[in-house]
Order: C-alpha cells, then structure tokens, then sequence
C-alpha cells in the first residue's frame, strides 16, 4: 500500500459461528512486507475454519498465508523457552563459566528448540536477530576510547575531577553521577559509559581506590537519565516509532524527564547508604601534585582523537535533526580515527576492541529473538493484557499502569528489553481496541519506565551494564552477576515504585478523563 494502512486478523470456526476471535491488528506503510506470525489450534472440524482480514487501506492489499504445524512440541514450546531462559541466567549467576560461553550455549539450546519444529532460521535471519546497530556502536566508540588512551586524557580528567570535587568522596560520587545520568539522556548509555568508564577507573587507581562502587553507580545513572527523552534509550527509541501517531519527541520528555529527576536523588542517596564508608570523607591525595604527576602524553594525538570524538559527539546530539544513524557515526569516526593514529599498526588499536563483550550481546540477541519465536514473550504480553480486562472500567487504566511497568521493569532485569519492548507495543495497541476505559499513551511511559528503569535489575539488564563490567574486568576489577544485583535491584526497584507514583498522579491529572478515546479510532476497522 502507498499510504499508511491498518489491517486487521480474526478467526471463525465456521462462516456461521459469531463472534469472531480477533487475533491482532497491524500498521502497515509503503516500506514492503509486514510479516506476522500467528499460533492458534484447529478446530474440532478444520476445513470449515475461516480467516478473515479486514483493512480501511482503499488500495489493493496483497496477503500470503503460509500454514506450518509445530508438532508435539507445539503445546509446550512457551514452557521450554522459559526452561531455557532460567536454565541461562541461572548459569550466568552461579559463573560455572564465562558467560559468554553460557550465552551461546543459550543460543544453540534456543536454535535446537525450533529445528524440532522444523523452523530453523537461515543464517541471514538469525544474524539479523542481532542488533546491528548497539554491536556498531559499541565496536566504533571502543576503537575511539582506545586510541584516546594512549594519550593520557582520562588520568588528566581524572585529577581535574578530584580537584572539582575538592576531595571529598560524596561530591565526586555526585558529579560523576550527574554527568553520566546528564549525557545519557541525549546520548547513547553504552556511548556515555565508554566515555566516562575509563575516567572513573584511572581516578580511582590515582587515589587509590576501587572502582566497582563509582561504576556500578554510573551504570545504573546512565539507564535512569537514558529514560528521559526519545533518543536516550533503544526502548524509548521504538516506542517512539512504533507509536509515532500518539506520541513525539517533546512527549517524552514532558512525561518522562519529571519522573527521572524524582527517582534520581533517590537512587542516589540509596547507594550513598549502601555502600557506606566507601562515599564518606575525603581522597587523602594532594589534588594539585595529581595534576603535575598525570599531564597529557601525547598532545598531537588528543588533538586528532578531539576532533573525531567532537565530531562523533556534535553527530549524536543532532540526531533527531540529520536522522543519521549512530552506529554509522561511530564507525565512520572509529575508521578516521585509525587512519590518522598509524595506518600500518591499526592491529594495535583494535586490541582494545572487547571481543567477549560484543559476542556476548551478540548471543543475547540471538536467544532473545529465539525464544520470542517460540511465544514466550507474545504468552507474557497477552497474560498482562487479559488480567487488565478482568478489572473493572473505571480502574483499568491504574492497573494496566502498573502491570505493564513493573511487568516489564522485572522483565527487562533479565532479558533485553528491545524485543520485549518490540512485543509490548502492538499488544498494548490490541489491548486498547479489545479494552474498554485505556489509552494509549499513559500506557507508552508505563512501558518506557518500566523497560529503561529494569535495565538496572541485574548485569545483563541492560548493554550499558556488560559493557561496564567489561571495563572494569579488563582492569582487573571482577564484578559479579550477584554483585551488582545487590545493588543494582533495590535501586531498580526504587525507582520504578517512584516512576508508578507519579505515572498514577499524571494519569489521574492528565489522561483518566480520556481514557479509552482511542478505542473508537481502532474499532473502526473491524466494521470494514
């Protein structure tokens, strides 16, 4: 279709039976094919079961129906994704292994799964489960943050940092925080964690001090301040695409930037607490004699890396303007970069390239996307969406707020939150049509809280997270899949106790007396 279109799938067991059973609803544009996978049972006469599609496009709309049987294993397969899910993570937690290792043990569990049912993806398709564009971005900003090394920028940073601190642990804490948190609404949160990670380390070995806390901090600030705008965070980036009709940029930072800078001191004085005496007091370091031991090495180099990383920079914070994808940003920068630091030694450059962290997340994806073709997650999104329907009208939307961010912030602690996010939207979309008394949009922030703000939950919540802990292992600093979830849970759950607050007082000001104005616009299609 040359416009945008809206199309819609139910089943009949027969051409008498009434009512239909409605199976979705899609948008579709004049980008090509939409595919859509659907499971259902036969009924007890199949021959006589009819499909209906419906659509408002008055243009001709083509549709291929493709039928496949699962098996015997068909009835169960929800239930042995979940298996293999726990059976990974539990792997990750106890670290029997490296768990780069588990995560492909995960991935060809995921893939031996769908060969029973005979639907083993090609190459190509399982390849494209992976998110090329987190992958991209973070090998560019690694071959970036490696050449800046050489140079002597971070231990410089550093010794600046303790000398606007003047010393004392608490307002470094805070300003490293605030910068982190600062950078990540408008930037990539693996970008700002590759940026200020190495900063955080080099301070720390300057005065003597381990890491893991200051880290384990930005890491969990990054996802907080990465919730406040549409370009901030990969969920918010798809719920504003997916969504684009209902919701803007400005929307989300009206509704979302309120809700961080409320969780956000919250969080911070929680980590204050626990971890006690490590934030009291001052660096026993003489700041000015810091500053004179750790110059910078190579003032040709920083200017050439300067450039570059500006340039990179000046990119991402246009974005919502040029459009231009970060992860071309950064390989382009990272290649400029290269050339001009030693075109016959690049080998040298690329060592800093964290290889286990990017084939890590790289398996993540696969088994992910895997498992979402076996239905677990299309299983949890319609469970949400069913218990909302059995409260009554006039509290439906409260609870849909509430399930859809806790669902998902829990959710998100432990599987990627972009294709959980990519599941959640069109099933919040059907829910609005089938559900009477919800819109749309209290139900996007709700997802957009609970997907950024559950990243925080464990190790493997959020890219952001892996790649902290991989700094800080190249570093010889360990940091642990239990480690950081003592802290990283409370402060996700925190914070998501505080976004539902305010979600529930914004709903109760803004949207409640709207609610469910969307659903005659849906129903439309279904009389077509």
């Amino acid at each position: 279709v040359g416009e945008d279109a809206r199309v819609s799938l139910s089943a009949l067991a027969s051409l008498s039976s009434a009512p239909p059973v409605r199976l979705g609803e899609w948008r579709l544009s004049d980008k090509g094919e939409v595919p859509v996978m659907l499971e259902f049972d036969l009924g007890a006469d199949p021959e006589k079961q009819v499909f209906v599609v419906s659509t408002d496009s008055d243009r001709p709309l083509a549709v291929a129906v493709l039928l496949h049987s699962l098996g015997w294993s068909g009835p169960y397969q929800s239930a042995l994704a979940a298996a293999v899910l726990i059976f990974t993570f539990g792997m990750i937690t106890t670290e029997v292994m490296h768990r780069t290792m588990v995560a492909m043990i995960g991935v060809t569990l995921t893939l031996t799964l769908l060969a029973l049912q005979h639907r083993v993806p090609s190459l190509s398709k399982a390849v494209g489960w992976m998110d090329h564009g987190t992958l991209a971005l973070l090998w560019g900003m690694m071959v970036i943050v490696g050449i800046t090394m050489r140079t002597g920028f971070f231990e410089w940073t550093g010794a600046w940092a303790c000398k606007l601190s003047g010393g004392h642990k608490t307002r470094l804490a805070l300003l490293l925080f605030t910068v982190t948190g600062g950078l990540s609404a408008f930037l990539d949160n693996v970008t700002t964690i590759l940026l200020i990670a190495p900063v955080t380390i080099k301070l720390c070995k300057l005065v003597g001090l381990s890491p893991v806390p200051l880290l384990v901090g930005e890491a969990i600030f990054s996802n907080l301040g990465g919730t406040a705008t549409m370009i901030g965070d990969p969920p918010n980036i798809l719920i504003g695409n997916m969504l684009a009709d209902y919701v803007g940029f400005n929307d989300f930072l009206v509704n979302l930037a309120p809700g961080v800078l409320l969780a956000a001191p919250a969080v911070f004085l929680f980590l204050m607490w626990y971890y006690g005496d490590y934030f009291r007091g001052t660096l026993m370091v003489d700041v000015d004699q810091l500053q004179k031991m750790y110059p910078i090495t190579d003032r040709a180099l920083l200017i050439k890396c300067g450039t570059v990383l500006g340039c990179v920079m000046v990119s991402f914070f246009l974005n919502p303007i040029t459009h231009l994808d970060p992860a071309w940003v950064s390989i382009m920068g990272a290649v400029w970069l290269l050339a001009a630091f030693d075109m016959h030694h690049c080998h040298e450059a690329l060592q800093s390239v964290e290889w286990d962290t990017l084939l890590f997340i790289a398996a993540l994806f696969v088994m992910i996307e895997g498992l979402g073709e076996l239905g677990l997650w299309r299983l949890i999104a319609q469970t949400l969406s069913e218990l909302v329907a059995l409260a009554p009208v006039a509290s439906r939307q409260y609870l849909a707020i509430g399930l859809i961010m806790w669902g998902s912030a829990i959710l998100s602690a432990f599987v990627d939150n972009v294709p959980f996010t990519a599941t959640m939207v069109p099933i919040m979309l059907q829910m609005v049509h089938s559900v009477e008394g919800i819109s749309i949009e209290p139900l996007a922030w709700a997802l957009a809280f609970g997907a950024c703000f559950g990243g925080n939950g464990t190790l493997i919540g959020a890219s952001a997270n892996i790649v902290m802990a991989g700094k800080a292992e190249s570093e010889g600093h360990h940091i642990s899949f239990l480690d950081f979830m003592k802290v990283g849970f409370p402060a996700m759950t925190l914070s998501v106790a505080i976004a539902n607050g305010f979600l529930f007082a914004l709903n109760a000001a803004f949207y409640q007396q709207h609610a469910g104005a969307h659903m005659h616009d849906l129903a439309d299609i279904g009389a077509r």
